[in-house]
């Protein structure tokens, strides 16, 4: 996601993801020391901190949640640092999304794209597709969510029904993965690992579809897909179109059993600090901008539940969703 080209000079990369995440030690530790490049770490992410090691070591390249840029776009005097090297900055969208708006800042303040880092997870060492190229006018982020690129170089990605059978392009189905960095297995867990590990294939246990350009999107974990009325919604889909909330800072979507459709979608939410909306509000906003049956309860929290990595704790969130009438 971040590979050093031909005559360029060694990358110096900036670590501040915890090491012992995958995507920490890929981004932060292996792929510097495979480019020969240099490795700036932080013990703890600090904004002023990460912006003067930028200026002072010449700091190429980033991997940082999306909330990150933010803070370092909001510190004082921003415009007028100097992040000229900064030509790869990647993002995660784990609370705030990465969308044109955030995109156009960072072009504004530092002259360079900010992009997503890629798809991936720990089974598969995190860096399975790359979305390179694909940001000219914010395809990428513009495209149906979520856009994740394309394959990187030695790994094969398929969309499967439930018999492992491919789906046709543009139809929902099962994400497998192939590659050279697939785990062996799961330590102490023979059925676990037969059940992830198929001939060769890893079973991600996540929902997506590859468009005509081969390019994968993401849509939603299994468990975390909606069924209401027999269609499927899409959480990632969703949390998306609440984004487009002006009040909205953040969002996560669960199924909520309903006696009558099966599943109905069932929204938390955490709001921008200036503002003041009720759930209530937002669900007949909702209404007006979305498929009926897509349209959720909303919930207003002060803060949604996140792990000590920066992920939104879902299964918080499911137990949560079914204590509401």
């Amino acid at each position: 996601a971040g590979g050093r080209r031909v005559g360029e000079t060694p990358p110096v990369v900036l670590g501040f993801l915890p090491i012992f995440w995958i995507a920490g030690e890929d981004f932060g530790i292996l792929y510097p020391l495979l480019n020969g490049g240099t490795v700036v770490l932080l013990t703890r992410w600090d904004p002023e901190a990460a912006v003067t090691l930028i200026e002072r070591c010449r700091v190429t390249s980033m991997v940082g949640t999306v909330d990150n840029y933010v803070e370092l776009m909001g510190l004082p005097g921003f415009a007028d640092r100097d992040l000229s090297t900064l030509h790869n900055a990647m993002a995660v969208s784990f609370v705030l999304k990465l969308d044109p708006a955030i995109r156009a800042r960072w072009r504004d303040a530092t002259g360079h794209v900010l992009r997503e880092a890629s798809y991936g997870m720990t089974e598969t060492h995190t860096a399975d597709t790359i979305t390179l190229g694909f940001h000219t006018g914010d395809f990428d982020l513009l495209s149906e969510p979520v856009f994740c690129g394309l394959p990187v170089p030695g790994t094969d990605i398929l969309v499967v029904d439930e018999a492992g059978v491919p789906v046709p392009m543009g139809e929902a189905g099962e994400i497998i993965v192939r590659s050279p960095s697939l785990l062996t297995g799961y330590y102490g867990k023979p059925e676990a690992t037969a059940e992830a590990l198929r001939g060769g294939w890893l079973w991600t246990g996540d929902i997506g579809k590859l468009d005509d350009r081969g390019a994968l999107h993401y849509l939603a974990r299994n468990k975390e897909m909606i069924k209401t009325n027999g269609m499927s919604v899409f959480p990632s889909e969703v949390e998306a179109l609440l984004l487009l909330h002006p009040a909205i800072q953040c969002a996560a979507v669960v199924p909520k059993p309903d006696s009558a459709r099966g599943q109905v979608p069932f929204a938390f939410v955490q709001l921008l600090a200036d503002q003041d909306v009720s759930g209530d509000e937002l669900r007949e906003w909702a209404a007006q901008n979305m498929a009926g049956y897509k349209v959720p309860t909303v919930e207003v929290l002060d803060t949604l539940p996140m792990t000590a990595t920066g992920k939104v704790r879902k299964a918080d969130l499911f137990t949560l969703a079914e204590e509401y009438k």
